[in-house]
């Protein structure tokens, strides 16, 4: 039988995901005769990397913050409606979603006007965060879907009073963790393919794949290593990019003061494997390098009046999934006012020169990362596509 699938992934992390479930939509289906898969809908590089046709370009809907997103409201609609007429015009057996709440969400919600909206199935990867605020959303994505796929085991509580069927998958990048041989295998081959000293260490800077995020953050990175050039023996500046912020990355890398690498984010697990320290932007790719054992500092910086608005709403006090896990602030967070260069070469210095400290990080997210199912949960995509074909 042949079954068409949905699927919407509006930004770098989603697609990842994305490519994720398709690579076991497409496993399932070499294992079983009986399931043919066709999918469609919106996602990135990793996505069509596995035959999937995206309607339009992904990068259409990474935007963030209350305020930025103002100016391109008229073309966010037209995609809204766009992407429902093309679902409706597919016929999908399934319409999965996968974080991107703000757009999905506004999509279903359309889609709900129309009768095959009761037969088709619907599932969202990604739990919205009710239990950091807005818990009042829980009510309306339980009439919007049949199944939610949740990465946090305490999650589905939340949903379930609602009659919504949730399961706790488990993160899927625990999916990807890496063992000591695989490591130091694609470390000795980052090192020999872009002709790096082995006594060289390896700052990894991870400034966003949204070309506002990119504006705002990597200046203060840039300043940031050139400060540490004085203080840190033999380093090189490594930067993954994704196409949309290669442009404006590249432009503002002429300002950096030490040997420095842009390289496609393609090469992450290279990079990654790789890297000694990290600055990253607060999202998912932090999760990432936790779970590769690099020492980090975590930043992040939106417009003003945004964080005044998301700050009165929010019920947590950390930004990183690790740190909320751990309900303290085990990885530094350098947010809004404190993502500035200063704060960013202290907290730096203070991994580099203590040892202890970076160790203490690293042990400590690992527990956190436990939680999300690291050693108890090997495939949580797998688990995910059984729960929807189950659905």
């Amino acid at each position: 039988m042949v079954k068409k699938v949905f699927m919407i992934a509006g930004e770098s992390s989603g697609d990842m995901l994305g490519s994720k479930m398709i690579r076991e939509f497409i496993e399932l289906s070499h294992s079983n005769p009986d399931y043919k898969f066709i999918f469609s809908g919106v996602g990135g590089q990793l996505m069509q990397k596995h035959k999937f046709l995206s309607i339009f370009p992904m990068e259409d809907l990474s935007i963030m913050g209350i305020f930025e997103i103002l100016p391109h409201i008229p073309k966010l609609i037209n995609r809204i409606n766009f992407t429902v007429e093309k679902i409706i015009e597919f016929k999908p057996d399934y319409i999965i979603t996968i974080d991107s709440p703000d757009f999905c969400f506004r999509v279903m919600k359309k889609l709900k006007k129309f009768s095959f909206f009761n037969e088709v199935k619907k599932i969202h990867l990604i739990a919205p965060s009710v239990w950091a605020y807005r818990e009042s959303r829980a009510q309306k994505v339980a009439k919007l879907y049949n199944l939610l796929l949740a990465i946090l085991p305490f999650e589905p509580p939340y949903f379930e009073k609602y009659g919504l069927k949730t399961k706790f998958i488990g993160h899927p990048i625990i999916e990807d963790n890496p063992s000591l041989a695989e490591k130091e295998s694609l470390r000795s081959a980052f090192f020999e393919t872009y002709q790096i000293k082995k006594d060289n260490k390896i700052i990894l800077l991870t400034p966003g794949s949204r070309i506002g995020e990119v504006k705002k953050i990597f200046p203060e990175f840039i300043k940031a290593i050139n400060m540490l050039k004085n203080n840190i023996d033999s380093f090189v500046v490594v930067i993954p990019v994704v196409k949309k912020t290669q442009k404006i990355i590249e432009k503002l890398s002429s300002n950096i003061l030490v040997p420095f690498k842009i390289i496609d984010s393609s090469q992450k697990r290279l990079i990654l494997a790789s890297a000694d320290y990290a600055i990253a932007k607060s999202g998912t790719n932090s999760v990432e390098i936790s779970l590769y054992k690099i020492p980090q500092i975590i930043t992040y910086k939106i417009n003003f009046l945004t964080h005044q608005i998301i700050k009165r709403m929010v019920k947590i006090k950390h930004a990183n999934l690790l740190n909320i896990i751990a309900k303290r602030e085990i990885i530094p967070e350098l947010l809004q006012k404190n993502c500035n260069s200063q704060r960013i070469y202290d907290e730096m210095l203070k991994l580099v020169n203590n040892e202890k400290l970076a160790k203490t990080q690293i042990d400590e997210s690992q527990e956190s990362l436990k939680s999300l199912g690291l050693g108890n949960i090997d495939n949580p995509m797998k688990i995910a596509v059984t729960e929807i074909i189950k659905s």
